[in-house]
């Protein structure tokens, strides 16, 4: 019985982490961003400090960690992770059209 509720519980461990991350999803249209429209944003902004200068972000990303995701005018978008109580911005990172990190 021991050894059951421990199968059972990496079992149910292993469903819930090597599930398929999220697609993009579009929260918002009419809307597409330029690599130069983020300029101004720096990591360690707040959250409130970054949707003042961009507006609130075209959709999200991700499972279990979700990111904002800003979308270009050629298909790519732009991921940012807020973490923290103050929802501080720790990364960014630009995703081309096909899916790949740009460095």
């Amino acid at each position: 019985m021991k050894n059951f509720k421990l199968l059972v519980l990496v079992s149910l461990v292993m469903m819930t982490t090597c599930q398929k991350p999220t697609e993009y999803i579009v929260n918002s249209d009419n809307r597409n961003f330029s690599v130069s429209d983020f300029e101004e944003i720096q990591l360690g902004m707040s959250y409130s400090q970054v949707v003042e200068i961009m507006g609130e972000p075209t959709g999200t990303v991700g499972f279990g960690i979700v990111w904002e995701v800003y979308g270009l005018n050629d298909g790519a978008y732009m991921k940012m992770l807020f973490t923290g109580y103050n929802e501080i911005l720790t990364k960014m990172i630009m995703i081309d059209k096909n899916g790949k990190e740009i460095k």
